[in-house]
């Protein structure tokens, strides 16, 4: 129920304050009156009041001064005023409205002019009670809608903290050192990473970007992780069970193969199921061959010790899009200090702040050439601060990660 809009008449005259409480109430106003104006400014502390309709002249406290209290004063609604007096001096109505008066009233009153001025003060405060409630309304909406983001906020954040640890930690594996670089455009990301061991001494390794960014991206890529490390843990990478329906066991040292049935597996629908690409490769326990497959993925890059680039692979297709697409296989000899740098394709178009220009492979070869003598922790580190650099500090426009993996000239004590 809306409500009710209230009148305080102030008239020293008792007379005349009946008649215009009178008036005032059968136009529809809930009405209170007083006989000067310091009693009217008690009444407008204690209550609320819309209207008010005041004689000019009061003993101890004026109409004009009661009129400038209610302006200076924070009360909870607009008080709209009309000013009584026999003044008609030009002079004296700017000195009113300068004291904050709507409007004015000559006396004596003449009961017509009154209601066409109430109606007109009506009309006034319901638009302002509107409004009010409008502000209102608003209010608690963008109080639910914050209360809403700080609560999703707070569940993404939970989920890039899950994601984040998933990731595997950079390590030494036999004569192989592996080190990542994760940066989500948002708080989560569709690429990830992640390597294994297999039964023969061997390391299994992949490296996947889900098409888009953000939280649907990041929700298709956990899903997609669990798939792959499960299929990690389960006999040390003895088999790996894709295939569920065939029943097929695929070797994890045939990374074609395992593709191509991540591929059968994951086939994308509209925008519900995603593709992505992806690289996966198997080193043997020796880490002096790799083999890898690459899935619409960019192309791997092998740096040798001297600095030397060489971009490995061709193209590939996404796994996803045809369930009767196709997988190649390479493979790469290492040389002790030789390192595989596999990227997503955010790192090379990273777009450079105001004057815009990606990244781009040339450059992204041409700095990983030069930081060949670095440690590569200290390669990835500096690489991350070029590409924050080239876009000037802003966000990524897509995510960016790197699995870096180096064939070290001799294991390291200590590594597995």
């Amino acid at each position: 129920m809306a409500e009710p809009l209230r009148a305080l008449i102030v008239e020293d005259s008792p007379s005349v304050r009946l008649y215009l409480e009178a008036l005032v109430r059968k136009w529809g106003f809930d009405t209170s009156s007083a006989a000067d104006g310091a009693e009217a400014w008690e009444l407008l502390q204690s209550r609320p009041i819309h209207l008010l309709i005041s004689d000019w002249m009061m003993p101890r406290l004026s109409g004009l001064e009661l009129c400038r209290r209610v302006r200076a004063a924070a009360l909870p609604h607009y008080v709209y005023t009309i000013l009584v007096t026999a003044r008609s001096e030009s002079a004296d109505l700017l000195e009113g409205m300068s004291a904050g008066a709507d409007d004015f009233l000559s006396k004596p009153v003449d009961a017509r002019e009154l209601q066409v001025r109430v109606e007109a003060a009506r009309r006034v405060l319901l638009l302002e009670m509107t409004l009010e409630e409008r502000n209102r309304r608003l209010s608690e909406t963008n109080a639910a809608l914050e209360q809403a983001y700080r609560s999703m906020r707070r569940d993404v954040e939970a989920a890039a903290f899950m994601q984040r640890s998933l990731l595997p930690r950079p390590g030494v594996f036999g004569g192989l050192q592996l080190q990542g670089m994760f940066l989500p455009a948002a708080l989560v990301a569709g690429d990830f990473y992640g390597y294994f061991p297999l039964e023969d001494g061997g390391l299994a390794f992949y490296h996947v970007d889900v098409a888009g960014h953000g939280v649907p991206a990041a929700m298709f890529s956990f899903s997609l992780s669990r798939v792959l490390d499960a299929a990690a843990a389960e006999g040390a990478g003895r088999a790996v069970h894709f295939a569920e329906a065939a029943g097929r066991e695929l070797l994890a040292g045939n990374p074609a193969a395992v593709v191509a049935d991540l591929n059968r597996r994951f086939q994308a629908i509209d925008e519900i199921l995603p593709y992505f690409t992806m690289v996966y490769g198997v080193i043997d326990a020796g880490g002096e061959r790799l083999t890898l497959c690459q899935a619409g993925h960019p192309r791997p890059l092998l740096i040798s010790a001297r600095g030397e680039v060489t971009v490995l692979g061709g193209a590939g297709f996404p796994v996803g899009l045809l369930p009767e697409a196709t997988y190649d296989e390479i493979e790469v000899a290492l040389q002790p200090g030789d390192r595989i740098v596999i990227y997503s394709d955010g790192a090379t178009d990273a777009e450079r702040g105001a004057e815009g220009g990606a990244f781009g492979l040339p450059r992204l070869c041409e700095q990983l050439a030069a930081g060949a003598a670095l440690p590569l922790p200290a390669l990835l580190e500096r690489l991350e601060q070029q590409l924050r650099g080239w876009c000037d500090g802003r966000e990524f426009e897509d995510d960016v990660s790197v699995l870096a993996l180096e064939r070290l000239c001799a294991p390291l004590p200590g590594a597995a």
